[in-house]
C-alpha cells in the first residue's frame, strides 16, 4: 500500500536507549543500522514536507560546462529549496555554479527551466511517484536531484550493499544540532551520515568520497530548515512560462551517445 512520500509507515522505535560505541567486530553496527532505519520509517511517514541543501561537489577538470583543464578538482557549489506533497508533487529551485534552474513535478510532467537562458522543457513522467520519477529522469536524462537517496525505502539496505563496514561513530554536531554519526565505507567509496539526535533523526549533512576516481573527489549535502508535513498549495508544483521564454526539447543520453558515435 503507497503511504505518503515513500510508501512505508512502520513502527516507530526508541533508538537512544541504544545509542553506544561501535562494536568493532562486527562488520554491520546494529546501532547505525537502527539509526537508519528510523529515519527511513519518519521520511515515510511524511504527508508533505519541505528543506533546504547546500551542495559541494568536486569536479574533476574536464568537466565540460568547466574551463579548468589542469587545475585539478574544482569545487563546485549550489543550494537548493526543496517542496514536495506524496507521492506525486515536487518543486526544486536551484542556484549556483551551474545558474538559476527550478523543476516542477505535477504528477504528470516534469518541467525544467532556466532562470539564466529563460527556457524551458517538458518531460512526459511516470504518473505514479516522485521517486521513479527522479531515477527515470535520472536514467533518461542525467539528471541528478541532490538528497533523492533519502526518499528510498530501501536506503539502508542500498548502503549496507555497498558496504563492508557500517559503523556509528557517536554523535557530532552540525549547525548547531547535535547528530548522530555513521560512516559506511566500500570498496569504491566512503558515506558519512549525520542523522539529528532528536525525537525526528532527520539527516543533516552527508559526505560521499569516491575511491574509484581521480584525486577522490568528494560531493557534501548539508540540510537546513527542514519543514515537516507544511501545508503546500498546489499552484505551488505548476509551471507557468515567463514572458518571452522559449521551449526547447531535451535530448535524452541514449541519442545523444548515438549522435557522438556517428
Amino acid at each position: 500500500m503507497k503511504k505518503s512520500i515513500l510508501y512505508l509507515a512502520w513502527a516507530i522505535l526508541p533508538i537512544y536507549a541504544y545509542a553506544q560505541e561501535p562494536q568493532e567486530t562486527e562488520d554491520y553496527d546494529p546501532v547505525a543500522v537502527l539509526i537508519l532505519d528510523r529515519m527511513s520509517e519518519v521520511i515515510g511517514d511524511l504527508h508533505s514536507c519541505s528543506y533546504q541543501l547546500h551542495t559541494s561537489h568536486d569536479m574533476q577538470d574536464n568537466t565540460f560546462f568547466l574551463p579548468t583543464e589542469g587545475l585539478g578538482l574544482v569545487k563546485q557549489l549550489s543550494e537548493e529549496e526543496v517542496y514536495m506533497i506524496g507521492p506525486d508533487k515536487m518543486l526544486v529551485n536551484s542556484r549556483g555554479d551551474r545558474g538559476h534552474r527550478s523543476y516542477w513535478y505535477n504528477g504528470d510532467t516534469l518541467t525544467f527551466y532556466s532562470y539564466s537562458e529563460n527556457n524551458f522543457a517538458h518531460i512526459d513522467a511516470p504518473d505514479s511517484s516522485i521517486l521513479e520519477t527522479i531515477y527515470q529522469v535520472n536514467e533518461d536524462y542525467g539528471i541528478d536531484f541532490p538528497a533523492a537517496d533519502f526518499f528510498n525505502p530501501y536506503f539502508t539496505d542500498d548502503l549496507l550493499f555497498q558496504s563492508k563496514k557500517l559503523l556509528y561513530l557517536g554523535t557530532g554536531m552540525v549547525n548547531g544540532k547535535e547528530c548522530f554519526r555513521i560512516i559506511s565505507a566500500g570498496d569504491d567509496k566512503n558515506v558519512q551520515l549525520w542523522i539529528s539526535s532528536d525525537a525526528m533523526t532527520l539527516p543533516q549533512k552527508m559526505v560521499i568520497v569516491y575511491f574509484d576516481q581521480n584525486e577522490s573527489p568528494q560531493h557534501e549535502l548539508t540540510f537546513s530548515n527542514w519543514q515537516i508535513n507544511p501545508d503546500l498549495p498546489a499552484a505551488l508544483f505548476e509551471f507557468s512560462p515567463p514572458p518571452n521564454a522559449s521551449e526547447i526539447i531535451l535530448v535524452p543520453k541514449d541519442v545523444k551517445s548515438i549522435t557522438n558515435a556517428e
